[in-house]
């Protein structure tokens, strides 16, 4: 479905990320574990681009640029989250294109998956969670 390149693999795990960014901010969690994770995702990313050869002197310029991406999405997608919930109107499979440019991946099957995903997390209890009793939803 998803081309297995390094773009999209990070396009896949940011909107993972972002889902369970989305369900921490939506229950009843503290919002501590929000600034940890991003920020663990952050120097991580640092260390990945360090890794794959870049030098000293770009991975800051390149770091700025995919944090700046990372909390655009962020936020795009939160919406897009919220207004699947609330059953109204959304752009989720526009803001998708967007992010995965690619002619052959299948927009509205990724659509139906992360919709699946947004309602299995969003009746995921609290205790599943923290003890990490969860997964994400796969098609089949």
């Amino acid at each position: 479905m998803i081309p297995d390149e390094f773009n999209f693999r990070l396009e896949i795990f940011q909107l993972n990320l972002i889902l369970i960014l989305w369900y921490i901010k939506n229950s009843n969690l503290k919002k501590k574990y929000i600034e940890s994770i991003i920020s663990f995702f952050i120097k991580d990313l640092e260390s990945l681009l360090r890794e794959a050869g870049e030098s000293d002197a770009s991975v800051p310029r390149k770091i700025r640029k995919l944090v700046e991406n990372f909390y655009g999405r962020l936020a795009v997608y939160s919406e897009q989250f919220d207004l699947i919930i609330e059953k109204r109107k959304n752009e989720l499979e526009e803001k998708l294109q967007q992010n995965f440019l690619h002619e052959k991946i299948k927009f509205k099957k990724f659509e139906d998956y992360v919709k699946e995903n947004i309602l299995y997390f969003e009746t995921l209890k609290t205790d599943d969670f923290l003890d990490l009793k969860f997964d994400f939803v796969t098609k089949k």
